[in-house]
């Protein structure tokens, strides 16, 4: 289900015009709040979090809107094809964070896997 809403957002995202400045940014993390407590909320899920946990989904979250900004400034600047397959290996961040901070070890195919990542970005800085 994450998938489509990543999906969604990168093609309303590629629809933004130059002249809307941040204000798509802004929507965008107000429509994920939203989401988040309506989904929360039928559950029965607290609304609050424990002790500490804000300064960490708080930083989560400035880097997810540093992640929009940029994809929505990259789709204005350069080819929306580039963009896309880019932002598309987001899914390799949290395994080398996995391998760096948590002392994972990856099997073959997560190697092979992120051996293909690395060549394809790139072949993609080449073109």
């Amino acid at each position: 289900m994450a998938s489509v809403g990543f999906g969604v957002q990168f093609l309303a995202m590629a629809q933004v015009g130059a002249g809307s400045g941040l204000w798509p940014v802004v929507l965008s993390r107000v429509v994920s709040v939203v989401v988040i407590a309506a989904v929360l909320v039928p559950f029965g899920g607290p609304l609050t979090l424990p002790g500490r946990s804000w300064a960490a989904t708080a930083t989560a979250g400035a880097v997810g809107t540093l992640a929009i900004v940029l994809y929505l400034e990259s789709t204005r600047e350069q080819l929306m094809a580039v963009a896309t397959v880019l932002s598309s290996l987001y899914p390799a961040v949290p395994v080398v964070l996995a391998l760096l901070f948590l002392k994972e070890r990856l099997n073959h195919r997560q190697v092979t896997g992120l051996a293909c990542a690395v060549v394809a970005i790139g072949l993609i800085a080449l073109r």
